[in-house]
């Protein structure tokens, strides 16, 4: 099965920082877990449809609110083995709303201090390996710390290059 996550981005005092979930406790898949807004690919969706069907159900950012900056790094989860492909998206004019009966609460944190912090390496008790962010006691773990990990750099090269088409732009 195929799975999409938006890595939404909101620059706050000219400074990138990414969005995150908390999902709810109540869910069947990954209940509780810190990630990125996303889900399952519906039928005759696109990957970008679905990224951006989910974006508005989960935290209720429309597709005219958002640059699609481009693709990042895809991995698959290790309980439910989904493919998951992310992708970089700019809100343009923040304002969530949240579904609650999917997602209890919202996370900004800056990119940069992603470059001061490592993604720790941890054993599974399946034996599998994956990583983990710990940040003043939110843990990012799994499919979305790799995500993080693998596309970091690219991240800040998109985002750089959207920088300075936003600085062109007339009357900014």
């Amino acid at each position: 099965m195929l799975s999409v996550v938006a890595v939404p981005i909101v620059f706050i005092f000219n400074e990138p920082y990414m969005v995150f979930i908390r999902r709810a406790h109540h869910l069947s898949r990954h209940a509780n877990q810190v990630a990125f807004p996303g889900g399952l690919v519906e039928d005759g969706e696109t990957l970008v449809e679905a990224m951006f069907r989910e974006l508005e159900e989960e935290i209720g950012v429309a597709k005219d609110r958002c640059s699609l900056l481009g693709t990042l790094s895809s991995t698959v989860t290790g309980k439910s083995n989904l493919l998951v492909q992310a992708f970089l998206v700019q809100i343009d004019r923040p304002h969530f709303r949240l579904n609650k009966s999917e997602v209890q609460d919202l996370y900004l944190v800056s990119l940069s201090l992603f470059d001061r912090i490592s993604c720790d390496e941890i054993v599974l008790p399946s034996g599998g390996r994956t990583c983990r962010f710990v940040i003043d006691g939110i843990v990012i773990w799994g499919a979305t710390a790799r995500i993080i990990r693998d596309s970091l750099e690219k991240m800040k090269r998109l985002l750089e290059g959207f920088k300075d088409e936003l600085s062109d732009r007339p009357g900014d």
